[in-house]
């Protein structure tokens, strides 16, 4: 899969999900995304990251509700603020699909030299979670052989302050590595070009697509896509562009060869 094709289709549907609070097309959303992860996430520690953003998009979704309990609390106000974290939690959940099913550094590699350095810094940023997630993993594992086991809270130092430490490692490392290979100094390697496949072309259009779509209903001020909470009643949605949600998942339809 070329790696512009996931940006496109991660960008068309975190416009989708910035677009409502509607969860007739928030929750399709959340499927698409399992789907999509499911069908082509990578081998590895990256694989884990959409269960990771998974758990974070709830507990977002927790504390933004919880908030409301520090003002005036009424049905209207719950409901608005469950609706808000709803559409955080599926940003994050978005993200971790892309998180799992691409190479961070592909896209870096695809970055014209002067905007190298700001690449990397997206590289690594999504990167973190993979990394933390593997250095976790690691940590674990040595220290169940040394026969402690982690099972309160008490323990988890035991197993944060490590992984501190292999995180701190391999930046270090990563920074030497890309040092060596003349990163800044105007001598980066030529890489292999990505093909634009068939299915990265479907990938890429879908989430354009997707996303205008929701962009210039949300800029028309459609009004199921912010459901009213004052009074509280039911959201309605539009079949069609529940639709559009679902096309989403059409990734998840193509094989891996012809990505």
């Amino acid at each position: 899969m070329h790696p512009l094709a996931w940006i496109a289709w991660a960008t068309g549907a975190g416009l989708v999900a910035f677009s409502t609070t509607n969860p007739w097309y928030l929750l399709p959303l959340v499927g698409v995304a399992w789907f999509v992860h499911a069908a082509h996430r990578r081998d590895g520690p990256w694989a884990r990251s959409f269960r990771i953003f998974l758990v974070f998009g709830l507990l977002a979704m927790a504390i933004r509700t919880a908030l409301v309990f520090f003002g005036t609390v009424d049905a209207s106000n719950v409901t608005y603020a469950a609706l808000e974290g709803l559409r955080l939690g599926v940003l994050l959940v978005v993200f971790g699909t892309f998180n799992s099913v691409t190479d961070p550094f592909g896209v870096l590699r695809l970055a014209p030299r002067r905007f190298h350095e700001p690449a990397l810094a997206a590289a690594l940023a999504l990167s973190i979670a993979p990394r933390t997630i593997s250095a976790a993993a690691t940590v674990r594992e040595a220290q169940e052989l040394r026969g402690f086991r982690l099972r309160r809270w008490r323990s988890l130092p035991a197993l944060a302050i490590p992984v501190l430490e292999t995180g701190m490692e391999e930046a270090m490392t990563l920074a030497e590595s890309m040092d060596a290979r003349g990163h800044g100094s105007g001598t980066r390697s030529r890489y292999r070009p990505h093909r634009w496949t068939p299915g990265s072309v479907a990938t890429a259009g879908v989430g354009i697509t997707a996303g205008s779509v929701f962009l210039a209903e949300a800029i028309a001020h459609r009004p199921d896509l912010l459901p009213i909470t004052d009074p509280l009643t039911w959201p309605q949605a539009a079949p069609w562009l529940v639709g559009v949600v679902v096309l989403l998942a059409l990734p998840g339809l193509v094989a891996r060869s012809d990505l």
